[in-house]
């Protein structure tokens, strides 16, 4: 009786263990169904979501904050990217540092065209994109465009997403309500001729505002000689370079003639 009341006691140890066991992956099974069902759908239906899950593609590549590929903005990817080399107390030989305007002014110089070209392609010791394959050409251009107006320059980097349109017909707008005499030259100045005009800039060849001196020659040849050199760019017999409107492309006639002006006009001159 004994050696019965003993297989019975295993046998019910042992219904209970499996019984447990299916008990767990029964609801194994449950949990990871529910974590999944907002999801994915099933795909023979016809409900909005069966059908977002049907055209969802295999894959899809975002920043690790979760932007996806070409919404990225200039700070983004300054923070993820450049700032290996262009930090403000970076130690990279030969790169510029962000702020520190002296460092950029040269660069700025030769315009933004300029600049995009040797990040797009790579300079020196920088490789192609800064290293980063998947940056987009707007989003080289928005970096740059950040890194630059946080040194002395001011450029105008594409808008991001559906707010590139937008940004588009509000220029066109304003571009049209704002007649070429009411443009303010000195605000021109300060956010684009300053980094190689300004009183105590240190590029070579290039005038000084308020240094009447270093603006007499150029004004003798005339107001259309310098709007000229101003928005085609010049060349000096040193091999000086000025940029197309300043590196600023995006600058009207009208604008760089409104800049030229107000410094001729701080220097000496009277246009």
């Amino acid at each position: 009786m004994n050696q019965l009341s003993n297989h019975k006691a295993r046998g019910s140890a042992l219904t209970t263990l499996v019984g447990g066991i299916v008990i767990l992956l029964a609801v194994l099974f449950f949990l990871v169904k529910l974590a999944n069902s907002n999801y994915f759908s099933n795909v023979e239906e016809t409900t909005t979501s069966a059908t977002e899950t049907r055209i969802m593609p295999a894959g899809s590549l975002a920043m690790g904050d979760g932007t996806p590929i070409g919404e990225r903005t200039g700070e983004q990817i300054f923070n993820k990217v450049c700032i290996q080399c262009h930090a403000a107390d970076g130690n990279v030989p030969n790169a510029p540092r962000i702020t520190n305007n002296g460092e950029w002014a040269p660069r700025i110089a030769k315009g933004f065209e300029t600049l995009f070209n040797n990040a797009l392609n790579g300079f020196n010791a920088m490789p192609a994109k800064g290293g980063q394959a998947d940056l987009t050409d707007d989003e080289l251009k928005r970096v740059i465009a950040y890194m630059t107006n946080q040194s002395g320059g001011n450029f105008e980097a594409p808008a991001v997403g559906a707010a590139a349109s937008e940004a588009a017909a509000s220029g066109e707008t304003a571009a049209a309500a704002s007649p070429a005499t009411s443009i303010d030259g000195k605000s021109i100045f300060d956010t684009t001729c300053v980094a190689c005009h300004g009183a105590t800039s240190a590029i070579p060849n290039a005038p000084r505002i308020t240094k009447n001196d270093e603006w007499a020659p150029r004004i003798k040849k005339g107001k259309d000689a310098l709007f000229k050199s101003a928005i085609e760019g010049y060349t000096g017999p040193s091999g000086s370079l000025m940029p197309a409107k300043g590196g600023n492309t995006n600058l009207s006639d009208d604008e760089v003639k409104a800049a030229v002006t107000y410094m001729v006009n701080e220097s000496g001159g009277k246009f």
